[in-house]
């Protein structure tokens, strides 16, 4: 499982993958509230997000929790909102129309 090598640094080896092969081959619209970035790979939030769900999928298909449902509603209905919320804070929200490359919370000016 990916999860046993955190911190992830780089893309781990399969994830792209299963991304592509799997994930977006089966998720096929965005709503109005929600974008995607095709540079996922340039964002460690979102790395982390996806090695999470290809963790929970290679468990279900091994038959550990072979349960389709549960999946969908424990780990896609729960990262994928993370990932593509365009205003609620999701990782991609601020590469609406072009990739922007992500900042190290540390390198943030907050308001004071």
């Amino acid at each position: 499982m990916l999860s046993e090598h955190l911190p992830l640094t780089d893309v781990p080896v399969g994830l792209a993958e299963f991304v592509d092969g799997v994930l977006l081959a089966r998720l096929t619209t965005l709503g109005k509230n929600e974008v995607w970035c095709a540079s996922w790979r340039e964002h460690p939030d979102a790395v982390h997000r996806l090695a999470a769900i290809q963790d929970e999928w290679q468990r279900m298909i091994a038959g550990e929790d072979a349960e389709l449902h549960a999946f969908i509603r424990d780990v896609l209905d729960y990262h994928l909102p993370r990932l593509v919320a365009r205003h609620d804070g999701g990782v991609f929200a601020s590469c609406e129309f072009r990739h922007i490359e992500p900042a190290r919370l540390d390198s943030v000016v907050q308001p004071g």
